[in-house]
């Protein structure tokens, strides 16, 4: 099944480079430089530093006057990082002024034209924070007080966690060197491949310790096990082998044998984000004092849904960190804040957040207060989530025609999928999900479909599901509204239809009640052909669909939401059946 979609961007590195180093000149001038700024210019710096490194090492990794200056520079903001987060302002200025200077060297050299950025999936999706791994760095040199260490970060997101880490040691005395690594291969068995070059550097340095980094691991555990026996067949010993994943696990359950064995054999370093954010009180420091508590992982269920036979299917693994956050005003009331993650990176950040207050002001969602530490805050508004099997009155109906129209004429922007990925998902995902002899009816309908596959593209809401709206005493309000077009999943920014397809199919709308919403939709969007780019989207959506909640199947274990996902896979393969079955007009004349 596919339901990940590739985010690459092609960008000039000069410019970027440049962009850098004005950002860390501005900090340098600062008194005292902001913290999460300069965690922000560490995350972009890395986010080029891999695509510069990749580039120029396609197909074996080794070592050049530029890589080791691309190092310096981030190497220096993990040292400003470590500063700015001890509130040591004069060394962070100095830091940072060191790494402008790197940067402005690296803008003079030849470097190629374009590179490919990758999305730091750690940093966007999964809070993880480069803090993390600093307190994991003092917590490994607190036991084991190194006097040499080599960092070698796993590209992308180890890129910067190694710089950070890197920073960290050389202030608590360690001498360091740090080069970053691309393992290759299929995502379940992926691989590093070295120069014979940097393979003897790293064999000079058999007597320091080596700290392998990277967020993980992920299904298999293959990046982080495939470095450490790269390491052993370069003659370092197992104890001097030291893992740096972002969360702790013996290694029983990752899929590789490789992993399995080698997480037994290594020792490895994880500080986690409650003992950093929420043990700590850093993250609560930022709010007036109160009372915290966690909905991640679909624990808000427990609170929103008045019967456990109303939760939604939940992939705990996918689902962003949320929390609720509760403090008595100098009124005496009581406030409750929304806390849900929205990722680290500044530009993503701050574009999501003029989303956020762009559908508040629309009337269709609360209005957010401010970002902190990568959490959108937003007032908590009572009510209950739909389910789905509500009646759809006209009430419903107006406010998600409203909606779909807004988010139609506010979001327009260029497609973030070709309609090749889409088409190879939606071919893949139907084969797999119902079989080949279904996937063979997908291509006269894509015929019959024409070329409608991107007419009107925005930023997508992406998740028209029920229990995404809750009802309120003022209305209908929608929730995760502002980030769906920019994770990592299917169909990213895509034509509206795709939305409107989905709002009628998760919302079961029969024929008058689709009629309804469409000619309302229609009116004020200005929309005239989205009838006849529905019957290509409901198949793009429900293949998508599909694929998700069978993937979901397969890694929910034997519990309540296993179950929720096979039923919701069922449903999705009948209703992708269905559509194959019919005609364009049977299904969507309106």
């Amino acid at each position: 099944m596919i339901v990940f979609r590739d985010q690459r961007a092609a960008v000039d590195p000069v410019q970027l480079l440049s962009t850098l180093r004005i950002d860390a000149c501005r900090l340098a001038s600062h008194a005292c430089p902001d913290h999460e700024e300069t965690v922000q210019l560490l995350i972009s710096a890395g986010t080029l530093e891999a695509a510069l490194v990749d580039t120029l090492f396609p197909s074996a990794d080794g070592t050049t006057p530029i890589t080791r200056r691309l190092r310096e520079a981030g190497c220096a903001l993990g040292h400003a990082v470590w500063h700015t987060w001890e509130n040591r302002t004069t060394d962070a200025r100095r830091w940072l002024g060191q790494s402008a200077a790197t940067l402005a060297y690296l803008e003079l050299q030849q470097l190629p034209p374009t590179v490919e950025v990758r999305v730091p999936e750690g940093y966007a999706y999964y809070a993880v924070y480069p803090e993390m791994y600093l307190e994991a760095a003092r917590r490994f040199h607190h036991a084991h007080a190194p006097r040499n260490a080599v960092c070698l970060g796993l590209r992308s997101i180890g890129t910067s966690l190694s710089a950070v880490i890197a920073g960290t040691l050389e202030e608590l005395g360690c001498t360091v060197v740090s080069f970053t690594l691309r393992p290759r291969g299929h995502p379940f068995d992926r691989h590093p491949v070295v120069t014979p070059e940097l393979a003897e550097i790293l064999q000079r340095e058999r007597d320091a310790t080596f700290l392998l980094i990277d967020e993980g691991p992920g299904i298999s555990g293959s990046s982080l096990a495939s470095t450490a026996e790269l390491l052993s067949r370069l003659g370092i010993a197992d104890d001097r082998i030291v893992l740096f994943p972002s969360w702790a696990t013996d290694g029983s359950g990752l899929k590789s044998q490789q992993a399995r064995d080698r997480w037994s054999r290594h020792k490895q370093f994880v500080v986690d984000f409650d003992e950093v954010w929420l043990a700590s009180g850093r993250l609560a420091r930022t709010l007036p004092p109160g009372k915290m508590r966690e909905f991640s992982a679909g624990a808000w269920r427990r609170e929103l849904c008045a019967d456990p036979a109303d939760f939604p299917a939940v992939q705990p693994q996918h689902e962003r960190r949320k929390y609720l956050y509760q403090w008595d005003t100098a009124e005496g009331t009581d406030e409750v804040s929304w806390l849900s993650f929205l990722g680290l990176a500044r530009d993503s950040t701050a574009s999501k957040l003029r989303r956020a207050q762009q559908l508040a002001a629309a009337g269709f969602t609360t209005a957010p207060t401010s970002i902190r530490h990568g959490f959108l805050i937003t007032p908590f508004i009572a009510g209950s989530p739909l389910t789905g099997r509500e009646e759809v009155d006209g009430t419903l109906l107006e406010t998600l025609a409203s909606y779909l129209a807004h988010v139609s004429c506010t979001q327009a922007t260029q497609p973030s999928v070709t309609q090749r990925a889409l088409l190879d998902m939606v071919v893949t995902n139907t084969a797999e999900g119902l079989g080949d002899e279904w996937a063979s009816r997908l291509h006269p309908r894509l015929r019959e479909c024409g070329d409608s596959w991107c007419e009107r593209s925005v930023a997508l809401d992406g998740r028209m599901l029920p229990h995404e709206w809750i009802r309120t005493s003022g209305g209908y309000l929608k929730t995760d509204a502002v980030h769906h077009h920019d994770d990592h999943f299917f169909p990213g920014c895509q034509d509206i239809a795709w939305d409107v397809a989905g709002t009628c199919l998760e919302f079961n709308l029969g024929p008058a009640a689709r009629q309804q919403l469409l000619e309302r939709y229609r009116s004020l969007s200005g929309d005239a052909t989205i009838a006849a780019r529905l019957p290509l989207h409901a198949i793009t959506y429900l293949a998508f669909r599909l694929g998700y909640t069978t993937l979901a199947v397969s890694t929910a274990g034997e519990d309540s939401d296993s179950k929720r996902f096979s039923e919701a896979a069922r449903r999705y393969g009948e209703l992708l059946r269905s559509e194959l079955s019919h005609t364009t007009s049977e299904m969507w004349n309106a």
